[in-house]
């Protein structure tokens, strides 16, 4: 059910959103609207998560509007996220200006679980923060970290206390594909949780993107 109380240009979109929503499937469309103080959701087509029309955009999705507008960027296209239980996602926003403007955000995000190899890790989560049978999108920075660190580090397949360099430098890979140190505190809360320091955890980064 989309929300009319939004500019020509942002409603134009809303034909797509369900096209496309309907046609995925096994994901959902939403849009929001950057005008509205605070940003709010105004269509969403598909079930991943509950949230509906009126519905404030997370923090997470704020924080990353700026970014991306700090960056000159007007697209992210299929970077990996999740949502709170875990659930794997394939993500993309697209920025929508109107004369340099910004008016709101279209966001598409794919459900991957079918394809996740780590069931195991799903599994684990599955159940937890759902509401009426749907996922609830991560509402902050911090909590999107930690999912995104968890989900690296299961990636590997086994104990933490049995990783070596190699296993710490395919989650360091995992993270900065998906831009996760761009998050304050990113590299000390993934130091704490492979029992590093942070200058070990800079000097990964930097042999990881020095490879790439």
């Amino acid at each position: 059910m989309p929300y009319h109380d939004s500019s020509p240009v942002l409603q134009s979109y809303m034909p797509m959103v369900q096209a496309v929503g309907k046609t995925l499937g096994v994901g959902e469309v939403i849009l929001y609207d950057f005008q509205q103080d605070p940003p709010i959701l105004i269509a969403r087509e598909g079930g991943i998560t509950s949230r509906q029309p009126g519905t404030r955009a997370t923090q997470l999705l704020c924080d990353m509007v700026e970014e991306m507008t700090d960056a000159g960027e007007t697209m992210r296209v299929n970077y990996e996220s999740a949502t709170k239980s875990g659930k794997p996602l394939k993500s993309t926003t697209v920025l929508i200006h109107f004369e340099e403007q910004l008016l709101g955000a279209l966001c598409v995000n794919v459900d991957m679980s079918a394809m996740n190899m780590l069931q195991h890790f799903l599994d684990q989560f599955s159940g937890k923060e759902r509401i009426n049978g749907h996922d609830e999108m991560p509402q902050n920075t911090q909590e999107f970290l930690n999912i995104m660190i968890l989900k690296g580090i299961e990636s590997i397949g086994k104990p933490v206390c049995y990783f070596d360099k190699k296993d710490n430098l395919e989650v360091v890979r995992f993270l900065n594909d998906n831009k996760i140190f761009s998050i304050k505190g990113s590299t000390d809360t993934l130091a704490g949780e492979l029992n590093v320091s942070r200058y070990t955890i800079y000097n990964y980064i930097e042999e990881v993107k020095s490879s790439q």
